[in-house]
């Protein structure tokens, strides 16, 4: 495949969608920027997320190639989330075809307060999200760069987990998002794919992440153009945060779930 559209994916969520794990013992080949791929990313993780002010989190300036992000307080090198192998994944099965990855990752976050998309306080993440990806879409515009929004991959729950409250109306919420996304880019039939949250075994916080990934579940089952990717059999570098191995392999399943989604004729 090969088009001059370009192909413009966002990923956004919490912790895990961030990355915590560190670029230290991989492999050159996946370190180095890919021009083929360009990337608007802002990422934070922890406390940091909640924080205000341009030290607060890491914000690209404007589209770069795609790479792994630069060390955070709470990181001990370089970091990355799933986005290094979703883009080369989808390289490697089209070359030449553009693509762009918009990312949104904030730690420690809830879709119940900070990424509601009624939210008039606090950190109003959707609407700080879909502004960057307005304006990410238009540095193509006036760059002449005809594009479509591919699909949304979605990362995020582990908060939500910890509050029975919260959890009891994750799907509702998650629905909400999902169809503003859809109606503010006005791309009603908009591909999205949830990462299944975490079991929350090793997390004794996550009392409520039945509830959240039944949540997730049903609202897949519900969408022909909702998929879900599993986590499950990965390995994590903590209670809750995949490790650098696990981060490339969801970032591979992601992609091939798009694949597979358009490859049956529904994109």
């Amino acid at each position: 495949m090969s088009s001059s559209v370009m192909k413009v994916f966002l990923l956004a969520g919490q912790s895990n969608m961030t990355g915590r794990a560190v670029v230290t013992g991989l492999a050159p080949s996946v370190l180095e920027p890919m021009p083929a791929v360009q990337f608007d990313n802002v990422s934070s993780l922890g406390a940091d997320a909640k924080r205000a002010g341009p030290r607060a989190h890491y914000r690209t300036d404007g589209w770069m190639p795609l790479q792994p992000s630069p060390k955070l307080p709470s990181t001990s090198a370089d970091h990355f989330g799933l986005e290094l192998t979703f883009g080369r994944t989808l390289a490697e099965r089209w070359p030449g075809q553009p693509l762009a990855i918009i990312k949104h990752g904030r730690g420690g976050t809830s879709l119940a307060e900070d990424w509601a998309v009624g939210a008039v306080s606090g950190l109003m993440l959707y609407r700080q999200f879909l502004a960057q990806v307005q304006a990410a879409l238009g540095r193509l515009r006036a760059a002449g760069t005809a594009y479509e929004v591919a699909a949304l991959v979605w990362a995020q729950g582990e908060a939500d987990a910890t509050r029975q409250n919260w959890a009891e109306h994750y799907q509702v919420n998650l629905e909400q998002l999902v169809a503003r996304m859809r109606a503010d880019l006005a791309v009603p039939d908009l591909p999205v794919f949830l990462v299944l949250t975490g079991d929350g075994k090793k997390n004794f916080s996550m009392h409520f992440a039945a509830q959240v990934r039944a949540a997730q579940s049903a609202l897949s089952a519900a969408d022909p153009r909702i998929g879900l990717v599993s986590g499950d059999d990965l390995t994590l570098l903590d209670a809750v945060h995949y490790d650098a191995a696990s981060q490339l392999t969801l970032g591979r399943r992601a992609a091939e779930a798009y694949l597979a989604l358009t490859a049956a004729g529904s994109p």
